[in-house]
């Protein structure tokens, strides 16, 4: 009987979850409520259901046998139904209460951080209207208006006066399931993304990468670079930092991805997490620049089993979103074999097929695909971003469009 694994969700940042697990042998099963999510036609069974109900998954797999695994890639979404299933399996590592709540409540997590004395800043939190206005007035601006329970940037806007702020309220509630909205005061400073394994409630490996994003009212992730160099003090203090808030969230086994800044100051700033592996190609990424594959031992911890790495030498490597800055209908996609050709390119994904509906890049959801470059030195990685920028092209409904190099 082959081991099967239960994945929660299809998006395109779990697509490398399904081919990973099957070149280690395992039987997936694909739950998601879209037939056209890009990782449906990797799965070797595919439930069309919410990864928001997981009494029902449950019933659903009630006859399958061999399940030794639940994973949430790439979305906070179903997590509350990862912990739920593997309990409900008696499955290992299980997913405690607090991490998912930290995970999916961006006003827990800062709660958290104001704990734990973490680097923070001022917040306010409640339902949109005018007592969450009031609080939000002693805030200084800017300020980012959030859903505390959206991910991928959905209903994230940027509220540079107090006067903009009921119509950013307005907005932002749209995105979010409970109706609650935090208000956090701008922290000033180059955008990171942290990627970690913990391993018996410690940080056992951990990368660090620098973060473009669009630019205001929405910020949305257009790529990650990497490594970042950081001075051994600040990622000491950083590994420190992780380490006190798994504790405090009793999470002992499993993949970890945090936004952060790093201030003016010098310090750290950790801005949202989730107890999962971040999407945008991370993994591939983090396996190209250091060759440690997190998706391999994100499944290893998984199914109650060890794993062993040993990192390399860091290569300079980026994850460049592809996107379009207009709405309509993807009418071509022309340089695909130039891009291709390029050395630097690891790995290149689509997302839409031509005769997709598009969106402009205001969620990390309407990426149209990705394309992950490594090379030997940061001149020549930055060199080949361009080349790629200058290659391929998107036409939609009759309009060209460039992909958006930072």
């Amino acid at each position: 009987m082959t081991d099967t694994l239960v994945i929660l969700g299809g998006a395109d940042g779990s697509v490398s979850t399904y081919e990973r697990a099957r070149t280690l042998g395992f039987r997936t099963v694909c739950v998601d409520i879209r037939p056209s999510a890009p990782a449906v036609e990797l799965a070797d069974e595919y439930l069309q259901m919410s990864i928001r109900a997981p009494e029902q998954i449950a019933a659903a797999l009630l006859d399958c046998e061999g399940i030794v695994g639940v994973l949430c890639p790439a979305s906070d979404v179903g997590l509350l139904a990862q912990a739920w299933l593997t309990r409900h399996w008696n499955l290992p590592n299980e997913l405690p209460e607090a991490a998912v709540q930290a995970s999916v409540d961006k006003a827990v997590f800062r709660t958290i951080c104001d704990r734990l004395a973490l680097p923070g800043y001022r917040h306010v939190t409640g339902w949109a209207g005018a007592a969450l206005v009031a609080k939000a007035q002693r805030l200084t601006y800017p300020v980012l208006v959030k859903p505390v329970d959206s991910s991928g940037s959905r209903g994230v806007l940027w509220c540079a006066e107090p006067e903009g702020l009921e119509l950013a309220l307005a907005e932002a509630i749209t995105y979010s399931p409970s109706g609650r909205l935090i208000v956090e005061e701008f922290v000033d400073g180059e955008p990171l993304t942290i990627e970690g394994l913990v391993v018996d409630g410690r940080v056992a490996f951990h990368a660090i990468t620098k973060r473009t994003l669009t630019p205001p009212p929405h910020f949305v992730t257009s790529s990650h670079l990497l490594p970042v160099e950081l001075p051994p003090a600040t990622v000491t203090e950083l590994v420190g930092m992780l380490d006190l808030v798994c504790a405090e969230i009793g999470y002992r086994n499993g993949p970890l991805t945090l936004d952060g800044a790093l201030g003016r100051d010098g310090r750290i700033y950790l801005l949202e997490m989730s107890a999962r592996m971040g999407g945008n190609g991370l993994a591939d990424a983090i396996e190209r620049c250091y060759d440690v594959d997190l998706i391999g031992a994100s499944i290893a911890l998984a199914i109650g089993e060890t794993f062993e790495f040993v990192a390399t030498p860091p290569r300079p490597t980026l994850v460049q979103m592809l996107t379009s800055d207009r709405a309509g209908c993807l009418v071509a996609i022309e340089g695909l074999q130039r891009v291709q050709a390029i050395s630097e390119v690891a790995d290149l994904r689509l997302f839409a097929d031509v005769g997709s509906d598009v969106r402009p890049y205001e969620q990390a959801g309407y990426k149209l695909g990705q394309v992950v470059l490594s090379a030997d030195c940061p001149v020549r990685l930055l060199a080949a971003q361009a080349e790629v920028g200058a290659a391929i092209r998107f036409l939609v409904t009759g309009h060209e469009t460039a992909v958006p190099l930072p």
